[in-house]
């Protein structure tokens, strides 16, 4: 290990042997696998299994793992190969991360680098090369508030699908910050855990709302005595009928000079209230506006209302997910659990400090950040003593070097 990862694996140690507590336990533990991503070589050790949440801490301490992760899959034999292990079911488990989302502050914040020709850019990396086409990059990422407040939009954009759409129980339903960019929620229920890939792929695709077709949601053109009317969802309709017409009005006063709309048309969306908005046939009140218009307008309506899920992690039967309670090597803040009642008022920067007191640290580069209470940088090759928890931010995402 090189002394940048020496001095973070010595910090995590510190911080898991300080812990004066149990780590948290998924429902059913003994039925999960554990894994554990090692500082050295990036090393996997997977395959464990644990009753006793004073034994998974302890075999923490003793590995000091960067990452530690458990099964989203109950097994017969979690300890056993993959092929042998006895599939028995798995908790429905989605994964909101800012990595994902379009914010513009990545251009901001984040960079990469084309590792064939050595082009360089800002923002998130293409999937080609602009110069040689080549699709292998080194980015190098960031998280502001402004990413995970998006993230956390999405998180209650899919808490309301849940709930309302889906029939969750809020009470089968766990939300964890990832301790880098974004929240998992988990569903823990007995119906859903025996569903398979195709299911789950069903599932996924429902709360991204993809190849909805709204003519098959209310939306469509009328004959009424001689005279072709639309008529479309209304607002307060359950499921996607609901969300569509309500992204309608947003789009309608967001975009609305962009779409023909005159700037007095924009004005008068604006200024009145939604619900009376609602309250006359608005589908046929816009003059110009086609059917063809109105169903390219609700699929934009249907993006916004949609949230932003990692659909592979949502399909994937045997994923290893992040544990509570542990720190992410990414950044050196917990991963935590978060109530669905705390959930707004939650702060990252604040509430997922691991570290206490001060350490002094060579920054080669960072842009303004705030942790705590407290705003840090830029920072461009610069000697620094800062707090502990700001100091392991940059070590973990490689923007600072241990001072000997």
């Amino acid at each position: 290990m090189n002394p940048t990862e020496q001095l973070i694996r010595r910090k995590f140690q510190e911080y898991y042997l300080s812990l004066a507590k149990d780590l948290f336990l998924p429902p059913h533990p003994e039925q999960r696998e554990y894994g554990f991503l090692l500082f050295k070589e990036k090393f996997m050790v997977r395959h464990r299994a644990f009753r006793d949440p004073s034994i998974l801490l302890g075999a923490i301490r003793d590995l000091v793992p960067a990452h530690v992760y458990f099964s989203t899959a109950y097994y017969q034999e979690p300890t056993a190969a993959m092929e042998a292990k006895g599939w028995k079911g798995a908790d429905l488990v989605f994964d909101i991360d800012a990595d994902h989302l379009d914010t513009p502050c990545k251009s901001s914040h984040d960079s990469w680098k084309c590792k064939g020709c050595g082009t360089v850019g800002k923002g998130g990396a293409p999937k080609l090369c602009p110069k040689c086409k080549n699709d292998r990059m080194d980015e190098q990422t960031w998280l502001c508030d402004q990413c995970l407040r998006q993230a956390k939009e999405e998180t209650n954009k899919l808490l309301e699908i849940l709930y309302s759409d889906l029939g969750v129980e809020p009470s089968d339903l766990r939300i964890f910050f990832s301790g880098h960019r974004g929240y998992h929620v988990h569903v823990y229920s007995t119906q859903m855990q025996v569903m398979g890939e195709e299911e789950r792929r069903e599932i996924a695709s429902y709360v991204l709302g993809q190849e909805l077709d709204p003519r098959l949601h209310e939306l469509d053109e009328v004959n009424l005595e001689g005279i072709k009317v639309i008529e479309g969802p209304q607002l307060g309709q359950p499921g996607w009928r609901g969300r569509m017409a309500a992204g309608i009005y947003d789009v309608l006063g967001e975009e609305g000079e962009r779409l023909g709309l005159s700037s007095a048309q924009v004005k008068t969306i604006k200024t009145q209230d939604r619900d009376e908005f609602f309250k006359r046939p608005f589908w046929s009140s816009v003059k110009g506006f086609g059917l063809s218009t109105w169903k390219t307008l609700s699929l934009k309506a249907v993006d916004r209302g949609s949230a932003k899920i990692d659909t592979v992690v949502t399909t994937d039967v045997h994923r290893l997910i992040r544990l509570p309670g542990t720190l992410n090597g990414h950044t050196g803040l917990m991963t935590m659990q978060v109530s669905r009642e705390r959930l707004d008022e939650f702060d990252p920067f604040r509430d997922s400090l691991a570290f206490h007191g001060e350490m002094r640290v060579r920054v080669k580069d960072s842009p303004r950040f705030q942790l705590g209470e407290r705003q840090f940088g830029p920072y461009s090759n610069e000697e620094v003593e800062l707090p502990s928890y700001a100091a392991m931010l940059l070590l973990c995402k490689r923007r600072a070097e241990p001072v000997s």
